[in-house]
């Protein structure tokens, strides 16, 4: 019973029951350009107070590691785009030619 309340707490259920009530009730038309202003903003945000709550010397600390930035920089917007033209062909098939 104790891993069940773990597994279904407060948030969880929160979150199952908002997916639920987007799958029912899909928003659109004017709606839709202002939750999707404000789902932005919201995540903007949620970035800007976490990144607010760092100390300094957590700031100063992580830019040390600019190897580990810079890696992962890379895979990104070198590495995994040129993967994905790699297998486009193998792909389009499956997904379609848009």
């Amino acid at each position: 019973m104790k891993y069940l309340r773990m597994l279904f707490d407060n948030f969880t259920l929160c979150l199952l029951g908002v997916v639920v009530i987007a799958t029912v009730l899909p928003c659109s038309g004017d709606g839709a350009v202002y939750f999707g202003w404000l789902t932005n903003l919201a995540i903007g945000l949620l970035f800007f107070l976490h990144g607010a709550k760092l100390s300094r010397e957590a700031i100063i600390a992580g830019a040390g590691h600019w190897r580990l930035h810079l890696l992962v920089f890379s895979c990104t917007f070198v590495l995994f785009p040129l993967l994905g033209l790699a297998f486009k062909p193998l792909f389009l098939p499956l997904v379609g030619n848009e």
